[in-house]
């Protein structure tokens, strides 16, 4: 996936209610993310995924695109390898509501690519990723850097 220019769609995902709330229940459990009448009540109007919902539904997509790349099966164990080791993120923001029902496209952008000087064989990545839904509205945006094996 390394060497493409622009945004390279990774996966698409649809959220449900069922998803929503569970992920919120163990990881986010505010109000507008569990609770339909709160969620009402809120400047939402309804129940929405949490932000990192969507970010780690990104992340899971990206990890199985890279080894869908490496001609892995996406449960395969080393399908891990291929997307390395995070540095970070920055400019993460949740542009817009992801409501059940809503399919969200995932994409990524290598803005950057570059040998590592301490690491033989392993690319350090500066990436633009993102999310929309399928009417293409922007949902998610953030940037990562990342270190991974080959080119």
């Amino acid at each position: 996936m390394g060497g493409r220019e622009g945004p390279v769609e990774i996966g698409r995902f649809t959220f449900t209610k069922a998803e929503i709330v569970r992920f919120a229940l163990a990881f986010d459990p505010q109000p507008f993310h569990v609770d339909e009448a709160a969620a009402a009540a809120s400047p939402f109007g309804g129940l929405v995924a949490s932000g990192w919902h969507t970010a780690c539904v990104w992340m899971g997509l990206f990890v199985r695109a890279n080894g869908a790349v490496a001609g892995l099966a996406p449960d395969h164990p080393a399908v891990l390898s291929p997307v390395g080791v995070g540095f970070g993120m920055t400019d993460l923001k949740w542009l817009a509501p992801v409501r059940a029902g809503d399919t969200i496209v995932f994409f990524t952008e290598v803005l950057e690519a570059r040998p590592s000087g301490s690491r033989p064989g392993w690319t350090i990545f500066h990436r633009r990723n993102s999310a929309r839904r399928e009417d293409g509205t922007q949902v998610l945006t953030f940037e990562l850097k990342h270190m991974a094996p080959g080119s």
